[in-house]
């Protein structure tokens, strides 16, 4: 009965960790929720695009 208990705690806990984070991130927006956010080079408005080397 209380292993059921716990095992039910743990699975509805983790479901719940998991849907607070998911809800986080996406009020973060598409290109902030994003892992990639610091180096992602495409699809992001607000990262700046790589100039192309001085042809000298």
């Amino acid at each position: 009965m209380i292993l059921n208990i716990g095992l039910g705690l743990l699975i509805f806990g983790y479901a719940g960790w998991t849907l607070v984070r998911y809800i986080r991130k996406t009020k973060q927006g598409k290109c902030a929720g994003c892992a990639l956010s610091e180096t992602c080079q495409t699809g992001c408005s607000t990262v700046m695009p790589i100039k192309p080397a001085d042809p000298r």
